[in-house]
């Protein structure tokens, strides 16, 4: 079974609040009150522009039409088309109300992993800058102990005998003494 379209469940939404209208039994509108695109989309509650959207309008010149027959008084016979089951528009109604919930919880979620990403990359230059930093104290110790010892730390070899220890300042000075 093929699921409605978000068109056909606003049509059937629409259609029923027209009738609703041309009987009087508005839940929003007042009976015998003048009829309006805007009356119509407020009884359908929807904005006063969505009726207005190209899909709805071969509906919205027929809603036009009758209600200005309906607006006249010359409305003769009411027309009903084939009318949904309250269950069934019930159902038309939970399914766009479903997908409007699902669209803001994309939203939601589509906006955490926004900030999420922010701050991944706050993070990742943070850690590039450190290494940076961490790259320049090497290269300057590098330097040093290549003036201390005319040698590049990579190629430098201990003396036998000597324990091979972490070089620091002082253990460098020292062995340059020797």
């Amino acid at each position: 079974m093929n699921k409605p379209k978000k068109t056909d469940i606003q049509l059937a939404i629409f259609e029923d609040a027209l009738q609703r209208l041309l009987r009087g039994e508005g839940k929003y509108v007042l009976a015998n009150t003048k009829l309006s695109m805007a009356q119509l989309a407020k009884e359908s509650g929807v904005g006063s522009g969505t009726l207005y959207y190209k899909p709805y309008s071969e509906f919205r010149l027929r809603a036009d039409n009758l209600m200005t027959q309906y607006n006249s008084g010359c409305i003769e016979t009411k027309h009903t088309p084939p009318q949904l089951y309250v269950t069934e528009l019930q159902t038309l109604r939970n399914d766009r109300n479903n997908e409007k919930r699902l669209k803001e919880d994309y939203k939601i979620e589509r906006d955490e992993l926004k900030s999420q990403v922010k701050k991944l990359c706050v993070e990742r230059v943070a850690v590039e800058h450190a290494l940076f930093i961490a790259n320049v104290r090497i290269e300057e110790l590098e330097n040093m102990f290549i003036a201390l010892t005319g040698q590049h730390p990579d190629d430098y070899h201990f003396k036998e005998g000597e324990p091979h220890r972490p070089l620091t300042n002082a253990s460098v000075l020292r062995h340059l003494k020797n």
